[in-house]
């Protein structure tokens, strides 16, 4: 998890005591009148005692009035720094808490193009797409692909993307981005550079885009989008399509999504936290910050987690969560806190460690959403 700042207390000063202080006060007191009253220039002369006594009260004096201002100075130092550290970590849980907008989005993969197709296979209408035999090993592959090449259904699932996004999205005017996050290869980006070029003129996108590096990426455009314009948006988009492989315990996929985020938009994202079975952490408490984060009592009815086929599964099999491919769970969370029949995934191999975050919906036409990626 990213960690709340933690100062050192600081180190207050102790009250004067009291009772001490008098009893100096009136020790001083008698040593100065006795040494005046000893002296051979005193003899007849009570105002040189007199004198020596009141010269010692006001050194007593004067002694605890400079300890007592050093003790109230100290006090209020100690008030001053507790107000520092809290202010510190309000600005660092109003930056954590900093929302992404969520415009528009799409999902290809094995399961279908369309937020339809997804939806009738997460609700259980609609049978998931069969496993099929490649080269020895055992892969989901979208059966609108007609190329067989790894590198070629790569390239074409790229240029699909932008041309089913095309053809779905609404008729809100485009800008060109302010960046541009990509997971994949560098060919797949040329390939879906080009095809939006040709498909959506508006949208000119850079040559090298940003690689996307889960929870870090999702802090940068967080940043990014609180000190942009409103109309400014950011691109976030992925292709991979992973070869069999004799022997895998999970079969193969591929899939390709695309995000256009901004400042405001149907469902927010936030920061998101990162979880990690290597350092200790418990995913329990990781998703109990994640509850704190969004400012939740609860965790929201619909999930969808996903995690690497190592320390993320066992985490999530320990909560109740059974994984149907390699890093990713698809399902609704039950009030037990376990996954109602999860239907679906997809191989995220470079999932540890886990970026937790969650959607919270603007109106009640989009579910709330676990979301755990790199």
């Amino acid at each position: 998890m990213r960690p709340v700042p933690e100062y050192p207390p600081y180190g207050d000063a102790r009250p004067p005591g009291t009772a001490r202080w008098l009893s100096a006060s009136a020790l001083l007191v008698l040593l100065s009148g006795g040494v005046s009253a000893l002296l051979p220039s005193s003899e007849g002369k009570s105002a040189l005692v007199a004198t020596g006594i009141l010269l010692a009260l006001v050194l007593a004096g004067t002694g605890w009035l400079i300890r007592l201002l050093y003790y109230r100075m100290s006090v209020h130092n100690a008030r001053f720094y507790d107000q520092l550290v809290a202010y510190e970590q309000q600005q660092w849980w109003a930056e954590h808490r900093q929302p992404i907008g969520l415009q528009e989005g799409l999902l290809l993969g094995p399961m279908g193009k369309t937020t339809t197709d997804w939806l009738r296979v997460l609700s259980r209408h609609q049978r998931p797409p069969e496993e099929e035999n490649e080269g020895g090993g055992r892969a989901l592959r979208a059966p609108y692909l007609s190329v067989s090449e790894a590198i070629a259904r790569e390239k074409r699932l790229a240029e699909l993307l932008v041309m089913e996004w095309q053809r779905q999205r609404s008729e809100r005017t485009l800008t060109p981005p302010l960046r541009c996050y990509w997971q994949g290869t560098e060919l797949a980006w040329q390939a879906f550079r080009a095809q939006m070029t040709l498909t959506v003129a508006q949208m000119t996108l850079p040559s090298r885009p940003y690689a996307w590096r889960g929870e870090a990426s999702l802090a940068e455009i967080a940043h990014a989008l609180a000190e942009a314009d409103p109309h400014d948006t950011v691109l976030i988009a992925g292709c991979q399509v992973v070869v069999a492989q004799t022997g895998a315990v999970q079969p193969a996929g591929e899939s390709a999504v695309l995000w256009l985020a901004g400042r405001d938009g149907p469902v927010h994202l936030t920061r998101g936290e990162i979880y990690c079975a290597e350092k200790g952490e418990a995913l329990t408490a990781v998703t109990a910050r994640v509850l704190e984060q969004n400012e939740l009592s609860g965790p929201p009815e619909a999930c969808a987690l996903f995690f690497s086929a190592g320390a993320g599964s066992a985490g999530a099999q320990r909560l109740g969560y059974q994984p149907v491919s390699p890093g990713c769970l698809l399902g609704r969370h039950r009030r037990d806190g376990r996954l109602d029949r999860p239907v679906a995934g997809g191989d995220l191999r470079r999932a540890l460690p886990t970026t937790v975050w969650l959607a919270s919906p603007r109106s009640l036409e989009y579910p709330r959403n676990w979301n755990c990626k790199t």
